[in-house]
């Protein structure tokens, strides 16, 4: 092993044999000097693990400043050791913050609890003041403020009975509020009730337990026909590429928005036409088969990195939610006009439940279309059976037709029997 002298006095280093760092080899760097009469080398590292000669005058000037002042590391390896004593102090003190903050909210608690008598309203205050952070807080802040304070806001939560969630449930509906909006609101008293129940304010049930709503069926319903699916990827095609592609994909193949979203061109085969769909929403890795019009979309396409995410967003990152050009096209073709049902409505979603619906209508199996979905259960797939009954007309109308044929054959009696 050769060592190789640098311009700068105690700074040396050493190649290696085959790695490069750029155009030159990758170079070791070792610090010599004496210390307590006795020559001393420390290594300081790799240049292609970020070492620098300018980082190695750095180290040995502060090495021989603290020489000669007395203060701080003369070594290299008090250098590290004291860094190793600092962060170990730093992960000291963040845990000790931690068990402060936790014994100043269990204080916090037991306050509310023995001055306010666990009122509703105070819970809520503190429950909102440890959920700054969470996104959907002020959804939840608007709904406790309209339907659930002004019915409980008063009360403890000791004294909050099935009664008043019954209430609570009577007046939202009253006013035409949807079940599913309903549901989310009981959700979140019963958060609030579970963060009580944490901090020891309560101790019991949350009175939304036992409370009956209706059942409901939120499923998308419809889908498009043939005419309206060419005249949306039309649409989609004149201002967004990326919607089209992304509308087409969907529509051919079944695809959930996220699985689309994170698709990476190693994902795609074209040589036999398949889609890898890893990581779906049933757990369960599939794979898709591309019609043509896909096999042509993708073929047209520039082809990045196997580990590139296909349809990313401007930084490069995976896309959340559908551009806004997708609702900006269905409503300029008026898809959704005078279409009051939420269900009803041409979202994105609407172009899965169309793929389905058409292998339906076009003969396909239950399996067949739950196995194109990626449906984790046969159940879930026979909202399509409806759709798919045409073998059960068929076989109706043949009964009608071996009837007919026997009721032809009858003699029709016109004399009496003598």
């Amino acid at each position: 092993m050769e060592w190789v002298k640098s311009k700068y006095p105690g700074i040396r280093y050493r190649l290696h044999a085959t790695r490069k760092h750029g155009v030159q080899a990758d170079k070791y760097y070792v610090l010599t000097y004496k210390h307590e009469g006795k020559t001393r080398s420390e290594a300081l590292g790799w240049a292609s693990e970020g070492m620098t000669l300018d980082k190695a005058v750095e180290a040995m000037a502060e090495i021989k400043a603290n020489r000669r002042t007395g203060t701080g590391p003369d070594t290299l390896t008090e250098k590290k050791r004291l860094a190793l004593e600092a962060k170990k102090e730093a992960e000291a003190e963040r845990q000790r913050i931690e068990a402060e903050k936790v014994a100043a909210e269990q204080a916090e608690s037991e306050r509310i609890r023995l001055e306010s008598g666990s009122v509703f309203n105070t819970v809520v205050d503190q429950y909102c003041k440890s959920h700054s952070e969470k996104k959907s807080l002020g959804n939840e802040k608007l709904i406790l403020r309209l339907w659930v304070q002004p019915v409980v806001g008063a009360k403890r939560l000791q004294e909050i009975a099935m009664l008043d969630v019954e209430r609570i449930k009577r007046n939202m509906l009253k006013a035409g509020r949807a079940v599913r909006t309903v549901q989310y609101t009981f959700a979140i008293i019963r958060q609030v009730f579970n963060y009580a129940k944490e901090r020891n304010i309560f101790d019991g049930e949350s009175p939304t337990k036992g409370v009956k709503l209706p059942k409901i069926d939120n499923r998308r319903m419809r889908f498009l026909s043939p005419d309206e699916a060419n005249s949306l990827l039309g649409e989609l095609k004149k201002n967004s590429m990326t919607s089209y592609r992304v509308s087409l994909l969907s529509l051919y193949s079944g695809l959930r928005f996220g699985e689309i979203a994170g698709l990476r061109w190693q994902h795609i085969d074209l040589g036999n036409r398949q889609i890898v769909i890893l990581d779906p929403k049933n757990g369960k890795t599939r794979f898709s088969f591309m019609a043509d019009a896909v096999c042509q979309m993708f073929s047209e396409m520039e082809t990045g990195k196997p580990n590139e995410l296909i349809f990313a967003t401007k930084d490069n990152g995976t896309m959340k939610q559908v551009s806004d050009s997708f609702m900006a096209a269905v409503n300029r073709l008026k898809l959704n006009d005078g279409v009051e049902d939420r269900r009803m409505k041409v979202v994105f979603h609407s172009l899965r439940h169309s793929c389905a619906s058409q292998l339906a209508m076009s003969g396909a199996d239950l399996p067949t279309i739950q196995a194109v979905l990626g449906h984790k259960t046969l159940a879930m797939t026979e909202r399509y059976s409806h759709l798919s009954n045409q073998h059960i007309k068929n076989a109706i109308d043949r009964l009608q037709d071996a009837m007919n044929r026997v009721k032809s054959n009858v003699i029709p009696m016109t004399g009496r029997a003598g």
